[in-house]
Formats: C-alpha cells, structure tokens, sequence
C-alpha cells in the first residue's frame, strides 16, 4: 500500500522540524504552512492539502534575472490566508527551513 502525498510531505517535514513548503504545479509557485490536520479532521480528503499564510504566482511572470537580492518577483506574489490544492496538480515540492 502505497502512502498519499500528503503524508509523505508530512513525514519530510517533520523530520526537518519544518512545516513550511513550496510547492510546484505545472503553472503555479505555492510557498506556505502545511496546516496539521492528522488525526484531527474527520472529513479530511487525502487528495487534498491544506495550507495556510499561503503565496501564490504564475511561474511563467517569475523573474529568472540571477541578480543577488532580486526583488523582481514581489509583485507577481498573492497572499492568501488558506488554501488548497488538490495532490494530483502537483509536479514537485521542496520543503523550505523557517
């Protein structure tokens, strides 16, 4: 049996003492909090993830200059305060230190 995304992204996370991730889909960068939801949520789908204090761009408007301290990107960034998406949209993550 196979684990959801979900709970491998978790298990990463925890033993990086970190709950924060970026997460790539095919045309969108998500940085945000994972919101704990084991054993906590009845109705909790495993196809979905849960995020909190959530940034949200289009990768294609990212700059890609390569200049040190680029703030090209500041603009192309919406804040969210939760959301979710859906495990089967996402093509990479990475998790991020605090």
């Amino acid at each position: 049996m196979s684990k959801n995304l979900g709970e491998v992204i978790n298990n990463i996370m925890e033993e990086n003492s970190t709950r924060r991730v970026l997460i790539l889909t095919n045309h969108l960068q998500i940085i945000g909090t994972i919101h704990e939801y084991y054993d906590k949520c009845q109705n909790c789908h495993d196809c979905l993830i849960s995020l909190k204090d959530v940034k949200i761009a289009r990768i294609e408007e990212l700059c890609n200059c390569g200049r040190d301290e680029c703030e090209c990107n500041i603009q192309s960034f919406t804040e969210f305060k939760w959301f979710n998406i859906s495990t089967n949209s996402i093509v990479g993550f990475s998790i991020l230190k605090d």
